[in-house]
């Protein structure tokens, strides 16, 4: 049993977005009596130059009480509504297909059968575009400026959800400023040691000046450096690498390639692994993320400037990273949360959005628990945490499930092996629609999943793995009034 009552300090060690976050989920669910201290060495920095919501950005926002205006004026945010993925089928320019963010708003989205939806089905069958349904759609397409997509917005004529695209220093440096607002205590010192006791629990920092900062609980969100998980507490690490053959990014900035910054993230499929481009106001924050076994950090970085036109500047040391994560990251009075408690490429924004989630349910079982926390509950969160990592490795697994065979990199993708959550997937998509049930083993002891079957399916669609006789038996199955309704449906998307 863990007891957070009458607690006097709690510790989150770095900065960043996920310190931050956490810092300020913690604040509002404890008394002043309880002081929230972050510990970072802005020497050290952070990673990335642009980052992406995923759907439960605006939920998290508003769980800290974030002005969604205010958020937008200090971290350079635009609208992000999705994902467009270029050249990862045939590699040519006019290879291109997106997953956006449809909202339950949409016709397709709101006819549920079974955890079946038919009118997906419908247009699988039909071999028409999953977007095809969706009101705003055209505004990505055609390059809608921010001004258009906020009266889309509000006017609520759009069938997507808005999440947001932000500079990740520029989001630290709010949300600290935040924090301090609400009596966060700040130090900027480097921590040389971590003090344990004989039960293993963290009990003080040791500082660089031999300060000694004592505290009851400690927030690991120090990044790739993992100054304190599988060091200090013990934890095992799970390699993707089998799986997922991305291990090298170079992050840096570039000109808008349109006149309006995107409505979505751009990936961009390259010779040996595909290039993020996150649109902010001013400038795109883009880098390649890709494998070392196919190609040298000089020659990507060439790779890049062929590809762009331009000499680029690299904002930081090429990032080095093995996929993975680590199968218990709350150990004894230690939470590890961010980058620190796993890492894969940015494919799909997991990252922010896997850190979000695991604050939140930490939050949930300290209010519902009182802060007396029974060692079940954090077996059960353990577990949770990490079958949500498994649904990351298994939802990206899927979008290198492509066709593209150009490059030796391509060709070894096509060799990698898949998961085997996404392998019995798979075998269900040759022979039926997707359904809410194939994705329902991810949610376990309170953890929401990151994506809903919708979008398993814009991404399966939109790489062809879904047979488009596949869903007969569901359509065929339809009583005559839903085979109608099906009908009328398709109708008017021929129409428009």
């Amino acid at each position: 049993m863990l007891s957070l009552k009458g607690i006097k300090r709690i510790v989150v060690l770095g900065g960043g977005t996920a310190g931050w976050y956490t810092a300020l989920s913690l604040r509002k669910i404890f008394s002043d009596n309880v002081e929230i201290r972050v510990v970072e060495s802005t020497e050290l920095g952070i990673v990335g130059v642009g980052e992406g919501g995923l759907l439960n950005f605006q939920s998290a926002l508003r769980s800290i009480d974030i002005d969604l205006n205010e958020f937008v004026r200090e971290t350079n945010a635009t609208f992000k509504w999705g994902f467009c993925y270029e050249g990862w089928r045939t590699g040519e320019k006019d290879d291109k297909y997106y997953h956006p963010f449809a909202s339950s708003t949409g016709a397709a989205s709101q006819w549920e059968n079974l955890g079946h939806y038919p009118l997906f089905s419908a247009m699988i069958n039909h071999s028409i575009p999953l977007t095809s349904y969706l009101r705003g759609f055209d505004l990505i397409v055609n390059n809608a400026s921010q001004a258009e997509a906020a009266l889309a917005l509000s006017s609520q004529s759009v069938d997507i959800i808005n999440s947001f695209h932000f500079d990740s220093y520029k989001i630290a440096k709010y949300f600290k400023k935040v924090a301090l607002e609400r009596n966060i205590i700040h130090q900027d010192v480097i921590v040389e040691h971590v003090e344990t006791d004989e039960r293993g629990h963290v009990t003080a920092l040791i500082t660089q000046e031999n300060e000694k900062i004592e505290l009851d609980f400690l927030v690991d969100a120090t990044g790739l450096a993992r100054k304190v998980i599988d060091k200090v507490v013990p934890s095992e690490w799970f390699s993707f690498k089998d799986h997922l053959l991305l291990d090298r990014a170079i992050p840096f900035y570039m000109p808008h390639p349109l006149e309006n910054p995107y409505l979505v993230s751009r990936a961009i499929a390259m010779k040996s692994g595909w290039m993020w481009q996150i649109p902010l106001q001013n400038r795109v924050g883009a880098g390649y993320v890709y494998s070392s076994k196919h190609i040298s950090d000089e020659d990507a970085l060439q790779e890049i400037k062929d590809y762009l036109g331009f000499d680029i500047e690299p904002q930081q040391n090429v990032i080095k990273f093995e996929p993975g994560c680590y199968r218990q990251i709350w150990v004894k009075n230690v939470l590890t949360v961010g980058l620190a408690s796993g890492f894969v490429e940015p494919l799909e924004a997991t990252s922010i959005g896997q850190m979000i989630e695991t604050v939140r349910n930490f939050i949930r079982i300290l209010v519902t628990s009182q802060g007396v926390v029974s060692d079940n509950a954090v077996r059960e969160f353990n577990e949770s945490n990490f079958t949500s990592w498994m649904e990351i490795l298994d939802f990206l697994r899927m979008h290198y499930d492509c066709p593209r065979r150009d490059t030796e990199f391509w060709q070894d993708v096509a060799k990698t092996p898949l998961t085997e959550n996404y392998r019995a997937f798979k075998e269900c998509m040759q022979a039926r629609a997707p359904r809410l049930m194939d994705v329902e083993s991810y949610l376990l002891y309170g953890r929401r999943g990151m994506f809903h079957i919708v979008n398993w399916m814009f991404v399966a669609v939109g790489l062809g793995l879904i047979p488009h006789t596949a869903v007969v038996g569901d359509l065929m199955a339809l009583p005559p009034e839903s085979k109608q309704r099906a009908q009328n449906f398709l109708d008017s998307l021929k129409k428009d």
